[in-house]
């Protein structure tokens, strides 16, 4: 019998959607893996962190196990309260929000409203202008990526819910479920510092990569690699 292939889970940061993982998932898929995405839909509406996680546990349900599930930003705050599913095998958190129990998003950037946010609604848009939003786009990118990437990504990124991100987590998957951080040294968004206390407080395995805030833009086919030696035995990843 042909053995089924390696299954991933990706889940999305804030502002953004599976179309964010457009061409990691293909690098991903020719090298064997089958690969699902989940949209959070706290994205453009007032839905709270719980739907965002519940969302994540109905993509869970719908997959056979075992799964990794890979988290990205924001998106490791559903992953780590809905993460603890009888499918998950391991979590690998990419520049992500490993949070503990009883702690939000806005606690994690300080507890205030940060500078960055522009909020309407009830929702939350990074950058309270989109001049503004594509400065903190091209400023996490690598030098040699063309400045017009920035503007792309700018125009695609959508508000999300504030409620999203004041919700406490109450469930901690990484301390039931082996767990891999990638910790993104370059990056201007979430600090290398802060993912540094988040590696330790978790007791993940870190692998550490030269890279901004999102290195499956930078060069996704070298970052599915990075992954594929994470999920699987080297001989099964070639």
């Amino acid at each position: 019998m042909t053995p089924s292939p390696p299954r991933i889970l990706l889940v999305h940061g804030a502002w953004a959607g599976p179309w964010v993982f457009d061409r990691l998932a293909a690098e991903l898929s020719a090298r064997g893996f089958a690969v699902d995405t989940v949209a959070l839909p706290s994205i453009g509406s007032t839905a709270d962190l719980y739907a965002d996680a519940a969302a994540v546990t109905a993509a869970l349900d719908a997959m056979d196990g075992p799964v990794t599930l890979i988290a990205h930003s924001y998106g490791g705050i559903p992953t780590t309260q809905a993460g603890d599913h009888p499918t998950v095998e391991r979590i690998i958190y990419v520049a992500a929000f490993a949070l503990d129990e009883g702690e939000t998003l806005q606690q994690a950037v300080g507890g205030g409203i940060p500078d960055f946010w522009g909020i309407a609604d009830g929702m939350v848009s990074m950058g309270r202008s989109r001049e503004e939003r594509v400065a903190m786009i091209a400023a996490d990118l690598p030098p040699d990526v063309p400045a017009a990437l920035a503007e792309q990504l700018a125009d695609t990124f959508r508000p999300q819910s504030l409620t999203a991100f004041t919700s406490p987590v109450t469930k901690v998957a990484w301390r039931a479920k082996p767990t891999t951080y990638v910790l993104t040294e370059r990056d201007e968004l979430v600090p290398p510092a802060f993912q540094e206390h988040l590696v330790a407080r978790s007791g993940a395995q870190v692998v550490r990569v030269d890279t901004g805030h999102t290195p499956f833009e930078d060069d996704p086919v070298w970052f599915a690699g990075v992954l594929a030696d994470i999920v699987t035995p080297a001989e099964v990843a070639r």
